[in-house]
C-alpha cells in the first residue's frame, strides 16, 4: 500500500488489535480458527517432526496453544508488549515484543518459524524474511499464511468496484486499514524462491478446515487448496536451501528495490475502504 502508515499509527492498531478484531469472535469462529490452526500445523508435520517452534505474530495465543497441544515446544512474539504478556500469562510460553529483529534468541535456532498472517501487515516484510532465514536450522521450515489477492474472488470484486456495480464497499477485500503489502500466489513463491533462498515444499490455497475433527473436506474446499487461484488465503511451507543457493538468492536484488528504469515510475496504489 502506498503511502504507508506512520509507526505511531501502527503501534497504537496493534495495541488494540488482539481485543478488537481476534477478541470479537463468536465461539463458533474460534473453533473454525482452532481446526485451521490444527490443519496448518498438520501441513509442517508432513515436513519436520515436532520441536521447537517460534509463533511471529501470536495474536491472541490460539496458535500457540494448538501447537502445544500437538507436542511442540513453543516460543511466541507479538509486536505489542501488552498483548505479548497476556499471551505469555494465559499459556505459560515465554512470549518476547518490541523489534523482532534487535531480539536477541541466545543463539536458537528454530525447527519451524510460524508465521499466519503476518507478512502482510509488515512495512518491511523482506527484512523479516531475511531475519526468519537465520532462526531456522537447516532441515527446519518456515510456514507462511497471506491473503491472495489474485485470487478470482479477489480480481471480481475489484472489477467489480471499478465498473460501478460495487459501490459501497468498493475496495473492502484489500484491508488497506491494516494490510501494507498485497501477494499473488505466482508472487509469492516467486520471491520466497529468488530472494530469500527459500525451497518452497508446499502450496496451496487455504480454505477454513472442515466443521468436525477428522472431517474430510468437500470437493470445492479440495480444488480450492490444490489451486491456489480458487481461494483468497494462500499458505506455503519453505525450508532453506543449501548455503550456495541462499548465496545465490542475497546478492539478487531485493524485490523492493527500483531498477534503473523505474526510479521515476509513479508507485503503484491500491483502493482505499470507503
Amino acid at each position: 500500500m502506498n503511502p504507508q502508515y506512520t509507526d505511531e499509527a501502527l503501534r497504537a492498531f496493534y495495541a488494540r488489535y488482539v481485543q478488537d478484531v481476534e477478541g470479537a469472535h463468536s465461539a463458533e469462529r474460534q473453533r473454525l480458527r482452532r481446526r485451521s490452526k490444527h490443519r496448518n500445523l498438520a501441513l509442517v508435520e508432513r515436513f519436520v517432526s515436532p520441536g521447537r517452534l517460534l509463533s511471529i505474530g501470536s495474536g491472541d495465543g490460539l496458535e500457540i496453544e494448538v501447537a502445544k497441544d500437538r507436542g511442540w515446544t513453543v516460543q511466541g512474539y507479538d509486536v505489542d508488549e501488552a498483548s505479548a504478556r497476556a499471551i505469555s500469562a494465559r499459556t505459560g510460553v515465554p512470549v518476547l515484543s518490541g523489534n523482532l529483529l534487535a531480539l536477541d534468541f541466545g543463539g536458537a535456532r528454530f525447527d519451524c518459524v510460524f508465521m499466519d498472517q503476518v507478512l502482510e501487515h509488515l512495512k518491511d516484510p523482506a527484512a523479516y524474511l531475511r531475519h526468519v532465514r537465520t532462526l531456522v536450522h537447516d532441515r527446519g521450515v518456515v510456514y507462511i499464511g497471506v491473503p491472495n489477492i489474485g485470487s478470482l474472488s479477489s480480481r471480481l470484486k475489484t472489477l467489480l468496484g471499478r465498473i460501478g456495480l460495487k459501490r459501497k464497499s468498493r475496495g473492502k477485500h484489500y484491508d488497506a486499514w491494516h494490510h501494507l503489502f498485497y501477494f499473488t500466489a505466482s508472487g509469492l513463491r516467486n520471491v520466497l524462491e529468488r530472494h530469500f533462498g527459500f525451497e518452497v515444499l508446499l502450496h496451496e490455497g487455504a480454505p477454513e478446515a472442515p466443521a468436525g475433527d477428522g472431517a474430510r473436506p468437500p470437493l470445492a474446499d479440495r480444488l480450492r487448496a490444490r489451486f491456489p487461484v480458487l481461494e483468497s488465503t494462500q499458505h506455503v511451507v519453505v525450508r532453506p536451501r543449501s548455503a550456495e543457493g541462499a548465496r545465490i538468492a542475497r546478492d539478487r536484488p531485493s524485490p523492493n528495490a527500483p531498477r534503473k528504469s523505474e526510479h521515476r515510475a509513479r508507485p503503484t496504489t491500491v483502493e482505499r475502504t470507503r
